[in-house]
């Protein structure tokens, strides 16, 4: 980065350009999921080559874990309550570098902020998820007036009486 060689001319720029070069390394998505369905949260890494054994953790809020991946396998041992049995990721695709994981069954609770990090390579995705309500179909009834529906007949009734009448009259 540019900035790199004025973080050292002076210490009040340090924590500038720290912090630059820690954006780089954090990235947030939004993302929107309607309540009961599924989700998938992505986090990926394609810029740098990770080791044979990769380590992830996926926490929500920051501190309650949702998925750990530790040594290249799937950890559960500290996974909070609300996501158990709700959470799965894609083993063959962390090789390639996809962590991504899917949560089912979304609830409005779950809506909030979600972090991957990958501690080997100090990289955080963030994916902020909006969970929506259902929307709910509403049947709307056309209020039908009897009278009217009724009238129909009668007004042809009626108009034929007439062309009747005017029929005579003219001869």
């Amino acid at each position: 980065m540019e900035c790199i060689p004025s973080c050292w001319t002076g210490i009040k720029l340090l924590p500038v350009c720290v912090l630059l070069l820690l954006i780089n390394k954090v990235s947030l998505l939004e993302t929107e999921a309607v309540v009961g369905q599924n989700i998938t949260l992505p986090c990926s890494n394609t810029d740098e080559a990770l080791q044979s054994r990769v380590t992830v953790f996926w926490r929500f809020g920051d501190s309650r874990t949702v998925y750990d991946i530790i040594d290249s396998r799937a950890s559960f041992d500290e996974q909070d309550a609300s996501f158990i049995g709700r959470v799965e990721s894609f083993p063959a695709e962390w090789t390639k570098g996809n962590f991504s994981i899917s949560l089912s069954n979304v609830q409005k609770a779950d809506g909030g902020l979600y972090t991957c990090f990958i501690p080997d390579i100090n990289k955080q995705m963030r994916v902020q998820l909006i969970v929506k309500d259902f929307p709910v179909l509403r049947h709307v009834q056309t209020p039908v007036n009897q009278d009217v529906k009724s009238r129909p007949p009668d007004l042809l009734l009626f108009s034929a009486t007439l062309l009747g009448f005017a029929y005579q009259s003219t001869t």
